[in-house]
């Protein structure tokens, strides 16, 4: 099942989205923040300024040059020296010294010495106050700090110090430049790590977009339930993160149940092998296994990501099914071949018959048409009448003419018998377990001396006894020793699946193979398998 959906582009890509959703709230946060920060340094900065000029009040109030000036026992001049002193060096606009009626003792503009303070709002320090306004003088509006000035008990005058509105403002707007270029600096580096980020997370993503991402994950998980191969995914710390639906069927089939998804692939499935293929990183195909005494066939791969082994997945299937997929395989072969060769000696026939008609050797030609056909009569009705099983009597048919084609001499027991098949699978694996071992017979005798083959199907009770005979010349040791394991072969590399499957078949049937060396030259393979329908 493969779902086949649309591929739509969404409007914006999703790096341009993670792009504009990361300036956006980046660009929000730094212009509250900027807000605020420009709030508390301007607040802050007029603090400072006020505090500068209210100190530098203090500082000439407390002068004895101011209180003896004031006092009328000091020169107006030395005063004025001393406001601008400290004008000049404090930074601020103007100091100016005051007497009690409001008239200036010191001031910038040497002109307006002697004339009254401007502004208004100098009334409270002649009774004592100190504090800071804001007022328009002479100069323009300003910040500016009253201080009284004491002679002993005796207030004899005031110092105000002050900085021009205009330069409060130039430092707020200083302050308010640097904070823009904090805040335009720090969107720069945002809309960079932006630009990363998404780039970043579209490698990771492979490039693909989030409803692509989806539509790749159901297709994904599609094709997982839809296989029938068991399957199962760990990570690198062998927690299983991917179950297919033919997995849990398998493992319900072996006695296992519930849910396998973050659990140890270990504690789930002992002999899985995947924390070696993990390790090591080499694959594993067609490797005979278990699932809680299940017998599988199993394959394991790593997870490569980046070229670094992020974790495993086994896939496999019952091993009962494949036998008997490799078994049917197996029949239809043999089927085929003994087809083939009942074609081919036909054929021969044929042509006899014709080069005797063309020669009008009548008499000849019914002598060969009554022998043909005698003999056939006799060994059709010899197998028909022991073998009551229309496919296995079939098969044997063909058999024989397969034999007499290759100048063997393959005979049927005269106590044969078999009845008729109730169980369809029973005889198919007899004509598995004969066709192997017929073949196997025919290329043990090769091209020695005698070429028979005799083949024992005798019902005993509730078992059937079955053997092949052959006189070639009959089984080396080393392989007697090695019995039917899977590859054990004398004709080579890639041989040896015969008499496995034989025995694996057998085996599945409540029998057993056993293979000996005849007295008289040979090798004879028998087994005894219980009858369908009854108790091995």
């Amino acid at each position: 099942m493969i779902l086949n959906m649309p591929r739509v582009r969404p409007i914006l890509q999703l790096r341009t989205r993670i792009t504009l959703l990361v300036s956006l709230i980046l660009g929000l946060a730094l212009l509250l923040t900027g807000i605020l920060v420009h709030w508390r340094m301007e607040q802050q900065t007029r603090e400072a300024l006020g505090e500068k000029v209210v100190l530098l009040s203090r500082i000439m109030a407390e002068s004895e040059v101011v209180r003896e000036g004031l006092a009328g026992r000091r020169p107006a001049g030395q005063v004025q020296d001393l406001a601008e002193q400290i004008r000049t060096e404090s930074g601020v606009d103007y100091v100016v010294v005051i007497d009690m009626n409001g008239l200036r003792l010191s001031h910038p503009n040497r002109s307006l010495i002697g004339a009254h303070f401007a502004g208004g709002d100098d009334a409270d320090v002649y009774r004592g106050r100190s504090y800071l306004s804001v007022a328009k003088g002479t100069l323009g509006v300003s910040l500016r700090a009253f201080t009284p000035v004491r002679d002993g008990d005796r207030q004899v005058g005031a110092v105000a110090v002050g900085l021009l509105q205009s330069g409060v403002d130039r430092a707020v707007v200083s302050i308010r430049k640097r904070i823009a270029l904090g805040g335009i600096i720090g969107f720069a580096a945002g809309i960079l790590g932006a630009l990363y980020l998404a780039g970043r997370i579209k490698r990771i993503l492979m490039g693909m977009e989030p409803q692509e991402i989806s539509t790749v994950l159901q297709q994904r998980n599609a094709m997982l339930h839809s296989v029938r191969e068991g399957i199962i995914g760990v990570n690198r710390n062998l927690v299983v993160t991917i179950v297919n639906e033919e997995a849990l069927r398998l493992f319900a089939l072996a006695g296992s149940h519930g849910e396998l998804v973050g659990r140890n692939v270990e504690e789930v499935l002992p002999s899985s092998r995947l924390r070696t293929i993990i390790e090591t990183g080499q694959a594993e195909y067609d490797q005979e296994g278990d699932i809680l005494g299940l017998p599988i066939l199993t394959n394991r791969v790593p997870v490569l990501v980046d070229g670094r082994i992020a974790g495993a997945v086994a896939t496999f299937r019952d091993k009962t099914e494949v036998n008997r997929l490799a078994e049917q395989l197996t029949g239809v072969r043999f089927y085929a071949d003994a087809l083939r060769a009942q074609t081919h000696e036909f054929m021969n026939k044929l042509h006899v018959i014709l080069g005797l008609v063309r020669l009008e050797e009548y008499e000849r030609l019914k002598t060969f048409i009554t022998g043909v056909a005698g003999r056939l009569d006799d060994e059709v009705g010899f197998v028909v009448q022991r073998i009551k099983d229309p496919v296995v009597a079939g098969f044997l048919l063909a058999r024989f003419a397969s034999a007499r084609e290759q100048d063997i001499r393959m005979q049927l027991d005269p106590e044969a018998a078999l009845s008729p098949g109730a169980d369809d699978a029973f005889s198919h694996d007899l004509v598995t377990i004969l066709g192997n071992l017929l073949e196997n017979a025919v290329e043990a005798i090769g091209d020695g001396p005698r070429r028979e083959i005799l083949v024992v199907l005798r019902p005993e009770g509730s078992r059937l006894h079955l053997a092949v005979e052959d006189t070639g010349p009959g089984l080396p040791e080393s392989i007697r020793a090695r019995g039917f394991s899977r590859g054990a072969s004398t004709k080579g590399e890639h041989r040896g699946f015969g008499l496995w499957q034989v025995a694996r078949t057998l085996e599945a049937r409540g029998g057993r193979l056993v293979a000996e060396n005849r007295p008289e030259g040979g090798a004879r393979f028998s087994a005894i398998i219980p009858l369908p329908g009854e108790e091995p």
